[in-house]
């Protein structure tokens, strides 16, 4: 009753009348998706009470997670320019975003662009998120991304 959405996010969700649950985590370092906390090293269970309000969700470590606006809207005419790019952990992590038109079957044909979103160490041993254009069958929406450090 837990499953993986994506290559990095473990989503244990709560069921009615239930205050806690208990969760398995997999093998790794695992952070809390809201408050960037260290969930656990896994393989372990952790038993959880989450707020209603919220899908428990943990990150692994090195986990890359593109933040879309709560309201975007693919039929919008106007295209977002700015990306929330949060990333979790102490490990170098890779994540590539994917990018159409959102209103015709156009990809079908290559017009698409897919972007890698990368968190490594520089040349002076710092934290640093870079993009590189991966396939670039057309022009990407994306041309900011605000990279932010959930794990302190």
């Amino acid at each position: 009753n837990q499953y993986m959405a994506g290559p990095c996010i473990l989503v244990a969700p709560m069921f009615a009348g239930k205050k806690e649950r208990t969760v398995i985590l997999p093998p790794g370092k695992w952070f809390d998706f809201y408050t960037g906390a260290l969930a656990g090293h896994g393989p372990t269970t952790i038993t959880i009470t989450p707020p209603l309000e919220r899908i428990p969700l943990f990150v692994c470590d090195g986990g890359i997670v593109p933040m879309w606006p709560e309201d975007l809207n693919a039929h919008e005419t106007e295209r977002l320019k700015h990306l929330e790019v949060r990333y979790y952990g102490t490990s170098d992590g890779c994540f590539e975003v994917y990018d159409d038109d959102g209103l015709t079957y156009d990809y079908e044909q290559g017009t698409y662009a897919l972007t890698r979103l990368k968190m490594g160490r520089n040349a002076e041993g710092k934290w640093q998120g870079t993009s590189e254009t991966v396939y670039d069958g057309m022009t990407s929406a994306y041309d900011y991304f605000n990279w932010r450090f959930m794990t302190k």
